[in-house]
């Protein structure tokens, strides 16, 4: 009997203490790491990042009682690389987290990456169609979805409009060409001083990057091997060449387009949304009348879209894929959240901008862009998103620049430089 008594004891002390230890966990909340940097997505300047950032949680956690999200605070986008590689060292990466666009193939390499597509598949909210054609695949490995776009910022041309009208030559329109930019660089390049030495000049900054996007080139074949011996290669070589010669030896500084003497220079839209004089934003180019133009492509029709992605992932250790999932969503896929990257952020939303998107057409208009040349920007084929060793980067960056500045035989020299690359 007193044996009976004592494991009664001992079994209700087991079941109080595992109620009060179930109670215990219940009343926890589950902690989602996010991973985050400040200070803006383009290495130009802005002050809202925490602000959206912890909009976008507060509604979160609202939405999912019993969730919290914590993330470190201070974390720039330079440091932001190398604290992550910490992280996964550490085996303390974050549920979701930011992905730099540079970083992509290496969290390929290292499966560090949850593929979304169980996840896509079982959500019948998820709708690719709100989805701009080519921004969902740049974050796909072997047709798997890994991540998802969050904000783009795209190239754009910004066009002196004072230069021009001085000049008597008309804007050009949005689906204008590479001809038509060379046509007018041509015009407006002239030493307007008479001391025989150019004191006006058509482009500035112009790489041979834009121009490989403005003739589709693509630099590495299916198998990843160079494939630089191409007429569009060849094509894009010869045009730098040619706009350089405009120039007669005269090298354009900043100065000199930050004072009204060029008149065409790329630009990403973070700058221009930086740097527009919009009464909120930093003046700049307060000299002249400016405008920003499509970059131009061999024909209207044609070309890749330059510049630069944000992405966003779930880690592929995570504990708390659904609601990893539901943070990702927050962020990349909500409507609202999506306008107010935009309105508050430095970049583009991945998303169509349709007929529903009004308050964001007129956000474009009140900055001083079309809602149609942003429209036409994120529809074309974004540049492909290649690894090239940084080794065979630095070659190929200098090689490049020797062909356009001396005057060696082209064909010639791609096929040695394809071979080097390709250590055949």
């Amino acid at each position: 009997m007193i044996m009976n008594k004592k494991w009664s004891i001992v079994f209700w002390s087991i079941v109080i203490v595992s109620l009060l230890a179930g109670l215990i966990y219940w009343q926890t909340p589950i902690v989602l790491r996010l991973g985050v940097f400040i200070g803006g997505s383009w290495n130009v300047p802005s002050a809202s990042t925490y602000e959206l950032i912890d909009g976008i949680i507060a509604q979160f956690e609202q939405d999912h009682p019993g969730v919290r999200v914590q993330y470190d605070a201070g974390i720039s986008l330079n440091d932001y690389s190398s604290w992550m590689s910490d992280k996964i060292l550490e085996g303390s990466c974050p549920d979701v987290f930011l992905l730099i666009e540079g970083d992509l193939d290496l969290y390929k390499k290292l499966g560090v990456l949850k593929n979304l597509d169980p996840l896509i598949d079982s959500d019948l909210g998820f709708r690719e169609i709100q989805y701009n054609p080519n921004t969902l695949s740049l974050a796909s490995d072997r047709g798997h979805q890994i991540a998802l776009p969050m904000e783009c910022n795209p190239d754009m041309m910004l066009v002196n409009t004072s230069l021009l009208r001085q000049e008597g030559i008309p804007i050009p329109d949005e689906s204008w060409t590479i001809d038509d930019l060379y046509t007018i660089c041509q015009k407006v390049s002239r030493d307007k001083d008479k001391n025989g030495v150019l004191d006006q000049f058509g482009i500035y900054g112009y790489s041979w990057e834009h121009a490989f996007d403005a003739f589709n080139v693509e630099i590495l074949d299916s198998e990843g091997a160079f494939q630089l011996h191409q007429d569009p290669f060849k094509q894009a070589i010869t045009y730098l060449k040619e706009l350089k010669d405009l120039h007669h030896g005269v090298e354009p500084t900043k100065e000199d387009l930050d004072s009204g003497k060029v008149a065409f220079a790329p630009m990403s839209y973070a700058e221009f949304v930086t740097y527009n004089p919009y009464p909120w934003r930093i003046k700049r180019y307060s000299n002249f009348d400016w405008q920003c133009l499509p970059m131009p492509a061999n024909s209207s029709n044609s070309g890749f879209s330059g510049g630069s992605f944000l992405y966003m992932g779930i880690s592929s250790r995570t504990f708390f894929s659904d609601l990893s999932w539901d943070l990702l969503k927050a962020f990349c896929c909500d409507t609202k959240n999506q306008k107010e990257i935009v309105f508050n952020g430095l970049g583009i939303s991945p998303f169509v901008l349709d007929e529903s998107n009004g308050d964001v057409s007129l956000y474009y208009e009140q900055i001083g862009i079309s809602s149609s040349l942003i429209d036409l920007i994120m529809r074309k084929k974004p540049r492909p998103n290649i690894e090239i060793d940084p080794p065979a980067d630095l070659i190929l960056d200098s090689k490049i620049k020797e062909l356009i500045e001396n005057e060696d035989d082209i064909d010639l020299s791609l096929i040695e430089l394809e071979k080097e690359l390709n250590n055949e």
